[in-house]
């Protein structure tokens, strides 16, 4: 592919992933946040392709978009009160916050500078290749962290359920904001 072409996805690609991740963290109605991560996420499954790493684009569209953001737009709906434009929809701590990714950019930023990056002139594997080495990984040497993150996350959604409708009162469905008349 041309340098220029490779330089200008690239660009786009980082358009397509900062812009909406910083609408993510700015805005101030939870559910538009949610909907803001899909760019976001497209950007990342972009990079991925760039990087000619098929896999992962796959896994990134069917996993990170097609269940994770469902997932978060679930747990906002179930969530008490969030468009109620009478609760405080931020916390106050946006300097606190800038200054620690301030920090943190400056940290990554230096430690990327001074590692020593190795270069190779062997021919990269093919996507059939990678794809079977990560394969093997999975099932042989990561099989049980792989596991226990996906049961910690089925036991992260079941608590938010559990919380979402254990604050709810008896009889009032959510999202009403008036009384419910028992007969």
């Amino acid at each position: 592919m041309n340098v220029n072409l490779v330089t200008a996805a690239f660009v786009s690609l980082t358009l397509l992933t900062l812009v909406p991740a910083l609408m993510v963290v700015s805005t101030r109605n939870l559910v538009h946040a949610g909907f803001w991560m899909l760019p976001c996420l497209i950007g990342v499954a972009g990079f991925y392709a760039l990087l000619e790493a098929h896999f992962f684009v796959v896994v990134q569209l069917l996993i990170y978009i097609g269940a994770i953001l469902v997932l978060i737009m679930f747990a906002l709906m179930l969530t008490r009160d969030v468009m109620n434009p009478r609760e405080r929809q931020t916390n106050g701590l946006g300097l606190v916050a800038g200054c620690l990714c301030g920090v943190g950019l400056l940290v990554t930023a230096y430690m990327v500078a001074q590692h020593p990056w190795p270069t190779s002139d062997a021919v990269p594997a093919s996507a059939h290749d990678q794809t079977v080495a990560l394969g093997r990984a999975l099932v042989m040497r990561y099989a049980l962290p792989f596991e226990a993150a996906s049961v910690l996350l089925l036991a992260a959604l079941i608590a938010a359920i559990v919380v979402a409708k254990s604050l709810r009162p008896v009889g009032k469905p959510l999202g009403c904001e008036g009384e419910v008349k028992q007969p």
